[in-house]
């Protein structure tokens, strides 16, 4: 491969960079071909650079979009799942993807908000009367998503067949309810989607619409893939990398620091998760709400977490949610 943008990593295994309109600037999406069938992982955003990227690599390798049947995604979040539509029509592919993820696909549809959004953002100290705007999710992403209705859901066992590839599907909760990482049994490869990156810690937040728990599943799910001989990991940003296992424990020790400050934090003073995560994070109410946003949602699973673990305890006080450090209790390990 000529072009910087495609590589193929393994014969009929290749991985093609997609443009995103915000950071990280690229998404990796994988393309198979065995035996005459080719499959897509994962779509990027619904923009006119990304499809005529994907186009464009897909002419280089040879393969006529028709040619491609199968378009699987690892989870619903817009650069994965946001140009499925598109590329659903341009090829006439069946989509795959879990039907948790499906369901939360939901929740950017334009202008949703309901009343329970607002009161958690309420009940969590964000103090949206200083913001002039908020916007809902599928105002935010507005044309970058436009996601198909799946033909097949996908779920932990599933083995998926692209010619002579098997590819086993692995639930991996956490990052959103039904991430799930595909596993190529004979290569030994392990295509992971965002739940395993090379550089950076993938978002695992609450959100009104749940899970209660989501950093418990991810880490579970972090310990669940470490069994699995992996010769490969094809994350969907930054580069290929090898050792899954040790990056894992990277992973999981990354977010037992992160309870560790926010154990302390609650243990001096009981605070909504907003304050806490101002303090975590170091932001202040003039930094963008991109910022602000996340990092409360994720500060939010790590209290959650503690409280789970009986570490830390959450109060209502008024219309606010608090958490403080439950007597008697150490900071987490």
């Amino acid at each position: 491969m000529t072009d910087t943008t495609i590589r193929e990593i393994l014969p009929g295994i290749f991985i093609i960079h997609l443009p995103l309109p915000m950071r990280p600037t690229i998404v990796n999406v994988t393309v198979l071909h065995s035996c005459g069938e080719w499959a897509l992982i994962d779509t990027g955003v619904n923009t006119a650079n990304s499809t005529a990227a994907l186009l464009a690599a897909l002419k280089q390798i040879g393969c006529a979009p028709q040619q491609i049947r199968k378009v699987i995604c690892t989870h619903h979040h817009p650069d994965h799942f946001g140009g499925s539509q598109t590329y659903k029509e341009l090829t006439g592919a069946d989509v795959y993807l879990n039907e948790r993820e499906y369901e939360a696909s939901t929740h950017y549809a334009p202008h949703r908000r309901s009343e329970e959004a607002i009161t958690f953002f309420l009940q969590h100290g964000i103090p949206l009367q200083r913001f002039a705007k908020v916007p809902s999710p599928g105002e935010f992403w507005a044309q970058l998503y436009a996601p198909a209705i799946p033909d097949h859901f996908i779920d932990d066992g599933d083995v998926l067949r692209v010619g002579d590839f098997e590819i086993e599907v692995i639930s991996t909760p956490g990052h959103t309810p039904g991430h799930c990482v595909l596993y190529l049994r004979q290569p030994q490869v392990m295509i992971v989607g965002d739940h395993l990156l090379p550089k950076i810690t993938p978002h695992v937040g609450v959100f009104p619409s749940g899970p209660a728990n989501p950093l418990g599943d991810f880490i579970a799910s972090q310990r669940k893939i470490q069994p699995f001989e992996v010769a490969m990991v094809l994350p969907a940003h930054g580069g290929v990398f090898q050792d899954h296992r040790h990056r894992a424990n990277q992973i999981i020790q990354h977010h037992q620091y992160r309870m560790q400050e926010m154990f302390d934090i609650v243990r001096r003073q009981p605070r909504t998760a907003y304050e806490v995560a101002a303090l975590a994070f170091g932001f202040d109410i003039e930094s963008p709400i991109t910022v602000q946003f996340p990092a409360t949602f994720e500060t939010i699973a790590h209290l959650e977490y503690m409280c789970h673990e009986h570490r830390v305890i959450r109060e209502e006080r008024g219309e606010q949610i608090v958490y403080g450090s439950a007597q008697g209790h150490a900071a987490p390990v």
